[in-house]
Parts: structure tokens; C-alpha cells; sequence
């Protein structure tokens, strides 16, 4: 017969061969769900450090932005006087570096969340920053925000 052919079936050879790639397969999914577990803890720990090390250098910048002192010189009744305080958009000036020694951080981990946070406990703070145009907490944040990006998604090494 023309063009007719012969299905053989594998020899025991090829079947046996077959049976270790099947095992080998199953042996290597396993070895990957062990793998992303491996990488998700590194990629969170890595994360956790670099949130705590971009909050650190952005408090850094908030706390230098806000000590630059008032001028001040001597009153008529031998007090000092304040001559020059900060204007509008510009950052606030030190007086008594209250609001510069109360900034904070805190970094906060939740399940599938880091944040970090940076303010102060100060109702002046408040008043400075939403008020009265002297904004030196989301302004900072805002001028830092490149130095925060490269921090936050440079490349992750294993460990």
C-alpha cells in the first residue's frame, strides 16, 4: 500500500526516558515556588530598607531646610528683636529650632504596603506647611521625589 504507515509504539527505552523528564518536571515546579518565595522575602526586606533610607534622607533634607535662623539684633530694651523672618514660599526660618528638633519619621510595614512617614507634632508645622505658604514638608519631598524614585526602584541583588 501506497503512502500508508505504521504507527510503532515507543520502545521501552524511549518510555523509560519519557518517565524521567516527567519526574524532572515536577521536581523543578517545586523548585520555582521555593524560588519566588526566596525572592519575594528578599525583594520586601530590600524594599523595607530602601522606604527606611529614602524617609531617613528626605527627614535629613526637611530638618537643613528649616535651619536657616531668623535675623535678629539687639531691641532698644536690650532684648533681641526679629528683623527678618521667612516670607511667603519661602522655607521657614528658625527661631527657636522647636519645629526643626520635633520633625520624625516612621516607617510602617502592613502586608503588601511600606510607607514611610515624616512630620512633626507641632500645630505651628501644620500652620506653616497648609497656611501661611511656608510648605517645607511636601515641599521637600517634592524637590527630593528624583533622589526618592532612584532610591525606591534601583535594581534588587539576591542575597
Amino acid at each position: 500500500m501506497a503512502g500508508s504507515t505504521t504507527i510503532q509504539m515507543p520502545s521501552a527505552a524511549v518510555l523509560a526516558a519519557r518517565a524521567r523528564r516527567e519526574t524532572r518536571f515536577v521536581a523543578k515546579e517545586a523548585e520555582i515556588q521555593w524560588f519566588i518565595k526566596e525572592v519575594s522575602e528578599t525583594v520586601e526586606l530590600t524594599m523595607l530598607q530602601r522606604v527606611k533610607l529614602a524617609t531617613g534622607m528626605v527627614m535629613d533634607r526637611v530638618v537643613r531646610n528649616i535651619s536657616r535662623p531668623v535675623t535678629k539684633a539687639k531691641g532698644p530694651m536690650g532684648g533681641n528683636v526679629v528683623l527678618d523672618r521667612s516670607k511667603p514660599g519661602e522655607y521657614p526660618k528658625a527661631e527657636t529650632t522647636q519645629l526643626m528638633k520635633t520633625i520624625f519619621k516612621e516607617v510602617v510595614k502592613r502586608p503588601g504596603e511600606i510607607n514611610g512617614y515624616i512630620g512633626t507634632p507641632l500645630d505651628y508645622g501644620v500652620i506653616l506647611e497648609l497656611k501661611m505658604d511656608r510648605s517645607f514638608l511636601v515641599r521637600t519631598l517634592q524637590e527630593e521625589s528624583d533622589n526618592v524614585r532612584k532610591i525606591l526602584t534601583g535594581p534588587i541583588k539576591g542575597g
